[in-house]
């Protein structure tokens, strides 16, 4: 099988020209934001992204939304709440969780995190356990993800040191 690399633009143009069979194609693409730590790394982790039904989404679900900041960009956050026809996400790497937006907002969900050589099944037991501990930590998080934040900005300052 041919691997072929796309942009997150492309692989939406993809899904609105044929929703049905471009769905079932699983993108990878590479995480730029800290807004997911600690679970998704900046520049270091990838994620398996396929297109989700709206009657498919669960609150835990990590899914990719059009951002409303950078321009327009795309972002992957985990879903926090759903009520009716529309949901709230929330960054595990952020202290307050997102505006409510549509459902039909939500264009992917993740399946896989590739992180080196370890693979994390976004569905298996054992992550999903991990997920809820964290967001039950939601008032400690500023002080759990300062050192994650002391990196990332390290590491933007002296990429050749990481």
């Amino acid at each position: 099988m041919e691997k072929i690399s796309l942009t997150v633009e492309q692989w939406v143009a993809l899904l609105e020209q044929s929703p049905e069979g471009a769905g079932q194609i699983p993108v990878w693409f590479q995480v730029t934001g800290c807004s997911m730590l600690p679970f998704v790394r900046p520049f270091r982790d990838d994620v398996m992204i396929v297109a989700v039904k709206e009657e498919e989404l669960k609150v835990g679900d990590i899914v990719l939304f059009p951002g409303k900041y950078n321009g327009g960009d795309y972002c992957l956050h985990r879903l926090y709440r759903i009520e009716g026809d529309r949901v709230q996400t929330f960054g595990d790497g952020n202290p307050h969780p997102d505006h409510w937006q549509p459902k039909s907002q939500i264009l992917g969900k993740a399946l896989l995190i590739k992180r080196g050589r370890l693979t994390i099944d976004c569905e298996s037991p054992r992550w999903v356990k991990r997920f809820r501990l964290w967001n039950s930590l939601l008032l400690l998080r500023p002080v759990l993800l300062l050192p994650f934040r002391v990196m990332n900005k390290l590491h933007r300052l002296f990429p050749r040191l990481f």
